[in-house]
């Protein structure tokens, strides 16, 4: 089977990017039984620690994603070993470590192509594997960016959020022109939506004038559930499954799928 990878990126923290990677790849999985693994590539480690909550500790070193860059960059056979979280859902989990490791990378040969190992190493083993990135565009994100086949872009009612969306447009044009980069942008979408706040309503309507049909029909409202699951280490739909936050992931879900299978129609 063809393996299809998705970064999700934003360059500005805070816009609620782990929470809806987190229940965009659980809502894959749970809904429509794809295998779905998830790489945790932020060195805050947030998708680890949600996931995994207090186990984080015990997860074995060799299963870290630092430890996966160390043999690509040493040329040694990668020793995959994805964690599972869900049914059908695994991560590879990262520690505060790959901050160090990004440093070693910077000066690493065919640096922006490291991912690209990882994501051959998973191949046909999943069906999606969606990748975390920290809030930059450093060699991290790029690697990313380098290794998917998608971006998806969430962004939160903040003009900060808004100017980010500007960088991520320039690196990705720039690692086509010079890289031959072959990531397509999927599409931007609104978290913690407050449609009772003007900023908000003005914001997705800037979005939509600006980005046409790139902007996901779905919003993700604000929601205390979400992070309550986080907490818990859970997805909102075990968590909470009649909740808003339920509700609206689910929906992203089926309009990310359906996106995606739009896209590969062209």
């Amino acid at each position: 089977m063809k393996t299809l990878t998705t970064a999700c990126v934003n360059h500005k923290g805070g816009v609620a990017k782990t929470t809806s990677l987190l229940n965009l790849a659980a809502g894959i999985a749970k809904f429509y039984g794809k295998k779905v693994c998830i790489i945790d590539a932020d060195p805050q480690a947030n998708t680890t620690i949600a996931t995994f909550g207090e186990e984080m500790a015990s997860l074995s070193q060799d299963s870290l994603l630092e430890s996966v860059l160390q043999d690509c960059m040493q040329d040694k056979p990668l020793r995959l070993k994805p964690q599972k979280w869900l049914e059908k859902l695994d991560v590879i989990p990262t520690s505060l470590d790959l901050a160090a490791m990004e440093v070693v990378m910077n000066t690493a040969p065919g640096r922006e192509f490291l991912f690209r190992e990882i994501i051959k190493g998973l191949e046909g083993k999943y069906d999606h594997i969606l990748i975390d990135c920290p809030p930059s565009l450093g060699i991290i994100t790029q690697n990313a960016l380098m290794a998917s086949d998608f971006v998806i872009i969430p962004t939160d009612g903040n003009y900060f959020a808004m100017k980010g969306i500007e960088k991520i447009h320039y690196i990705i044009s720039l690692l086509k022109r010079k890289l031959g980069a072959g990531v397509r942008i999927l599409g931007y979408f609104m978290t913690r939506y407050n449609a009772k706040r003007k900023l908000d309503l003005d914001i997705r309507e800037s979005l939509k004038e600006t980005l046409g049909e790139s902007v996901f029909e779905v919003v993700i409202r604000n929601n205390v559930a979400l992070g309550e699951a986080q907490y818990n280490a859970m997805s909102i739909f075990d968590y909470a499954p009649s909740s808003n936050g339920a509700e609206d992931y689910r929906k992203l879900t089926e309009e990310f799928l359906l996106r995606i299978e739009k896209l590969n129609a062209k």
